[in-house]
């Protein structure tokens, strides 16, 4: 028994260290991301030293219905591409349901994700929630979010490797054509089902036809995000899709690596930042705030809107 006690006694401060340097991590993440936003902000501050807020509001004022209108149906494009990833995931976890089962589901966890500080977990929430009655476990619903994310980065990889290689912005971003590798190992790798591990998580390969699905869904998907935002924005000198798309790209690394929801302010600012010398500013920033409008609070306040009907349903019922 002294023995044990005494062994006890001296795990407890490598347990304490742990927890320690685990909540060190995090608040060093999330002070780092707080100082990328307040950064981002004094620099999108002084781009807007020659565009006043009557400028941008009379911008917001110009866009036409027929713009809105477009930008309003790649919104819908979008959320329909997304819907697959979990349509998709719950046949790889050998629980197949139908779209209009799952589809809401996965539109509310997105949409109430995307303005959130950690999306996955706010998101996986959402999904464990709705789906709960399938008896799903919460390891199911993360590989469910593991899924959905990894579809995203891969569609990502996808077209920013093409566009990066064979029409770069700067001639300094050629290199990353590379990161088509990724879908390409991955792709190779779905042929045989393989049991990946990282830091005690577990995850064995969907097979090649759900890969190629997810990776269609991930690239339809954010053809049509970006051409939300395309749509909105002005005629630019100098700028036409193929640089745009990388402009779009680019900022959203920027902006997932703020950890801020929805990028706010770093996302805008590295966006700006890539257009060419001469954009009127006053009239891209009212093209993204009409963005931000329509991907971020639309969806949010029709999810809003989905989950308290839900909830006053059962309470009728």
């Amino acid at each position: 028994m002294p023995d044990s006690d005494h062994s006890s006694n001296r795990t407890l401060p490598s347990g304490a260290h742990r927890g320690a340097a685990h909540r060190l991590r995090r608040a060093a993440g999330t002070l780092f991301g707080l100082a990328l936003v307040a950064l981002a902000l004094w620099g999108l501050h002084g781009m807007l030293k020659e565009s006043s807020p009557q400028d941008i509001a009379a911008a917001l004022r110009a866009l036409g219905r027929e713009q809105l209108a477009l930008a309003l149906g790649c919104l819908l494009l979008a959320y329909l591409a997304l819907t697959c990833y979990d349509l998709l995931s719950l046949r790889w976890l050998g629980r197949p349901q139908p779209w209009r089962r799952s589809a809401p589901v996965t539109a509310a966890a997105f949409a109430l994700g995307n303005v959130s500080f950690n999306a996955m977990v706010v998101a996986g929430g959402v999904r464990y929630a709705g789906l709960r009655p399938l008896g799903l476990a919460p390891s199911e619903v993360a590989r469910m979010a593991v899924f959905a994310s990894l579809g995203f980065w891969l569609a990502y990889a996808t077209l920013g490797g093409l566009l990066f290689a064979l029409d770069p912005v700067k001639p300094s971003v050629r290199i990353a054509g590379l990161l088509l590798l990724a879908p390409a190992t991955y792709l190779l790798l779905s042929r045989r089902p393989r049991t990946l591990r990282l830091r005690g998580f577990e995850m064995t390969t969907p097979p090649l036809p759900l890969c190629v699905g997810q990776l269609a869904a991930g690239v339809t998907e954010l053809l049509a995000i970006s051409s939300v935002l395309w749509l909105l924005l002005p005629d630019v000198p100098g700028l036409n899709w193929s640089h745009f798309m990388q402009a779009f790209l680019l900022a959203i690394v920027a902006g997932s690596a703020s950890q801020a929801p929805g990028g706010l302010g770093v996302f805008d600012s590295a966006f700006l930042l890539l257009l060419p010398k001469g954009t009127d500013m006053a009239q891209a920033v009212a093209a993204l705030l009409a963005f931000r409008v329509l991907y971020y609070l639309v969806p949010l306040f029709l999810a809003l809107a989905g989950l308290a009907l839900r909830r006053l349903m059962r309470r009728r019922g």
